[in-house]
């Protein structure tokens, strides 16, 4: 794949980024440093950085905005049903699921595509349902 400035900086927005943003909040990161970048750039290179699995694409039941993961390694993510916060989470509590299912059924788990949905603390806090 040939070198792109754009490409690059988009890929390193989004490895910054705190968040799972959607194309338009890494568009508005982006142009800050690179005014003359489009929006339609930025969806092309993170549809190619998709492709090429160097990035995550989240489309999440129930939201109609995609947003994006720059962490490449195998994790799972929460989805808070209130506010629609990602947060990422290691997979360590899933190894004696992972054991178990060896043991018991002689299956190997070799991927993860985890999703569990709840309230989020600031949300729960809001509420009273902490």
């Amino acid at each position: 794949m040939k070198y792109s400035r754009q490409r690059e900086l988009i890929l390193e927005t989004l490895r910054r980024a705190e968040t799972h943003p959607t194309a338009e909040e890494i568009y508005t990161l982006v142009k800050s440093e690179l005014p003359s970048i489009s929006l339609g750039t930025v969806y092309r290179n993170l549809n190619l950085l998709v492709e090429l699995r160097t990035i995550r694409k989240l489309v999440t039941a129930g939201n109609t905005s995609v947003r994006y993961d720059g962490r490449n390694d195998e994790h799972c993510h929460l989805v808070c049903t209130s506010c629609g916060t990602i947060t990422d989470m290691d997979l360590s509590l899933f190894s004696p699921i992972d054991d178990a299912l060896k043991a018991e059924r002689n299956f190997t788990v070799t991927e993860h595509t985890i999703v569990l949905k709840g309230i989020c603390t600031a949300c729960s806090s809001q509420t009273g349902t902490a």
